[in-house]
């Protein structure tokens, strides 16, 4: 008896959903002990019904209490199980949980996060409603201390991250990706695993390819989630580099991105260019002075404007937005060289 062909594409037959689908909530970690039994109570908490949810926490080999938290969990879910993800990265961790997946669609869930009451059900009506490939929301930034404060402000500001949406939408809408999506089983099936060759931009890239496979995303203002972030000005740096480095990588491979993604390394790479080009020629002087006018005037601006909605110091603000910039922009260069000089 021949097997049924595999699917090529998500626009070949409407996405349907059972009544009361299975989801699966696919959580990759390390060393998440300060945030991991939270996120699990938001989820048990879910309105939905936690006997609908089952988690799969993929760890990469945490070496503080990460893996006892989850073992010891007083589970209400349907299942929750710990897998191993010995490569330690976070693409790696997300397919480690989708091969223990079961449920009819599935959810990718930061463990730096915790998610509303309603989450999951606004996510599975979502999906059900409007027939996306893929569903989530926008998600609020919380910061912790001073510094934190001033890094979830300049992450949650337009100036600081580019017209990425699900920093900051109140209208519901396609989009070309989001946070914690909620995604129809039948995206695995024909999108098929993370890619782990890139590590740092797994949502962006899988998010391109189920586009590229006839696939809608739906960002809907209902569904939502918070995001805890880095606590450091280092700890930012490293996370956007690292941000950064992987869409350098898929635009040296051909993947079409969107023009926020071009203008931090722009800056990065246009700035000392115009430096030395003005060493001896003046035009170029006066063009890098009045960008560099622009940029402080508008950054401040903004800074000032997310400081203030998120009670936080506006110099740090603009000094977390700087380091995003400067970081992502460094880390695309860096990809994109990496990438091209590995197949020159």
């Amino acid at each position: 008896m021949t097997a049924p062909a595999r699917p090529t594409r998500l626009d070949e037959a409407p996405l349907t959903l059972p009544e009361r689908p299975l989801v699966s909530i696919v959580i990759p970690c390390l060393n998440e002990e300060r945030y991991i039994t939270a996120l699990l109570d938001s989820l048990a908490a879910q309105d939905y019904g936690p006997d609908g949810i089952e988690v799969i926490v993929a760890d990469g080999g945490s070496t503080d209490a990460t893996r006892e938290l989850v073992r010891s969990y007083p589970s209400p879910f349907a299942r929750l199980e710990l897998v191993d993800n010995p490569r330690r990265i976070t693409v790696a961790g997300l397919n480690e949980g989708m091969k223990a997946a079961r449920g009819d669609c599935w959810i990718i869930i930061g463990a730096h996060s915790k998610v509303r009451p309603d989450f999951v059900r606004q996510s599975v009506e979502a999906l059900a409603r409007t027939g996306a490939a893929c569903v989530g929301g926008p998600i609020e930034t919380v910061g912790e201390g001073e510094v934190g404060r001033a890094i979830a402000a300049a992450m949650s500001s337009p100036f600081g991250v580019g017209n990425a949406k699900f920093r900051y939408a109140s209208e519901a809408g396609y989009v070309d990706t989001v946070p914690f999506g909620c995604y129809h089983r039948k995206v695995w099936e024909v999108v098929g695993e993370f890619d782990e060759s890139v590590d740092g931009a797994d949502e962006d890239s899988y998010n391109a390819r189920l586009i590229e496979a006839g696939g809608r995303i739906w960002l809907d203002p209902a569904i939502r989630s918070s995001y805890y972030p880095r606590r450091t000005f280092r700890a930012l740096a490293k996370q956007y580099r690292e941000y950064g480095a992987a869409k350098g990588t898929l635009f040296a491979r051909g993947r079409p991105l969107q023009p926020r993604h071009f203008a931090p390394s722009a800056m990065v790479a246009g700035g000392p260019a115009l430096w030395l080009l003005g060493r001896a020629w003046k035009p170029a002087r006066q063009l890098l002075r009045a960008l560099a006018l622009v940029y402080f005037a508008a950054g401040g601006f903004a800074a000032y404007r997310a400081a203030q909605r998120h009670g936080a110091n506006p110099a740090l603000t603009f000094a977390a937005m700087a380091t995003m910039h400067v970081a992502y922009g460094a880390g695309f260069l860096e990809g994109w060289w990496r990438e091209r000089a590995r197949h020159a």
